[in-house]
């Protein structure tokens, strides 16, 4: 026997000694369940931990979110339907300058206006009974948008001449009054929430601006407007309608018609009241 065949008998002798293996396929299905079992398992846990995680981001995001009606500062940015802020207000009393000029015969005021919009004249005067709760009244001198989404208009309501007083206490009762008269709400908390007015570049006789749930509305009388009536401005959108977000929100377009009538918000400096 050769080198070769001694090495190749030595290493059959030593398999033959070894254990046949027992390859039990219930063991091998048991084991693989097993390993199956544990991967789910792991999958379960990150899933939990994802969902618990996710879950815990929207829970910060509602306690930052607020519903409540307020102002917006004057001369910021308001915040836009997709929660950015615009780079710049749209609207802005030396961009209005360019406006078009529409004189109210009826109510004896003029008001500038973009110049791509509509006018839409009043047919008759303001009564209260008829003209209320409406934002569409014919009594309205109404501006419309190119699109006609967004819909702005000015109006004059009679006044009694025995309570009338020129202060805010006195404005911020009528609104009140008003705005239950009207249908519109809150009609609660407007001394906290308005915006102080400047009618007259120097004289600043006082107005209001006051955010509403569904619109923001604009009061003022005196000065150069009639003193037995009150000037009503309105935009006819909330603050974070989708209309309003080229120009800034609903605010900041109202602050631009206000400024073609020399009404600004107290806060605005004298120098860039014209």
């Amino acid at each position: 026997m050769d080198l070769e065949e001694r090495v190749a008998s030595a290493i059959r002798a030593q398999t033959e000694q070894l254990p046949a293996r027992n390859h039990d396929l219930a063991v091998i299905r048991a084991a693989a369940k097993t390993q199956s079992r544990r991967r789910v398992g792991l999958v379960g846990v990150c899933a939990v931990v994802v969902v618990v995680a996710v879950a815990s981001a929207l829970s910060g995001l509602g306690e930052k979110r607020s519903d409540s009606v307020g102002p917006v500062a004057p001369g910021t940015p308001s915040p836009t339907l997709a929660g950015t802020t615009s780079a710049a207000p749209a609207v802005d009393a030396l961009e209005s300058q360019g406006w078009a000029t529409y004189t109210s015969e009826r109510y004896d005021f003029k008001i500038g206006h973009p110049s791509d919009w509509t006018e839409d004249p009043a047919d008759r005067d303001w009564q209260s009974d008829a003209d209320s709760a409406d934002p569409l009244s014919p009594a309205h001198e109404a501006f419309e948008s190119p699109s006609g989404d967004l819909r702005v208009s000015a109006w004059s309501v009679p006044l009694d001449p025995d309570t009338r007083e020129e202060s805010v206490e006195y404005l911020v009762a009528w609104v009140e009054d008003y705005c239950e008269a009207t249908g519109n709400t809150p009609c609660t908390g407007i001394a906290d929430r308005a915006v102080d007015l400047c009618l007259e570049r120097r004289d600043c006789h006082p107005g209001l601006l006051v955010p509403f749930e569904n619109d923001v509305q604009a009061f003022f009388s005196g000065g150069i407007y009639d003193a037995g009536a009150m000037t009503v401005v309105a935009v006819w959108r909330a603050e974070s309608a989708a209309s309003v977000a080229p120009y800034g929100g609903a605010q900041r377009l109202l602050e631009g018609f206000l400024s073609t009538m020399q009404v600004w918000p107290a806060s605005t400096p004298v120098r860039q009241r014209r």
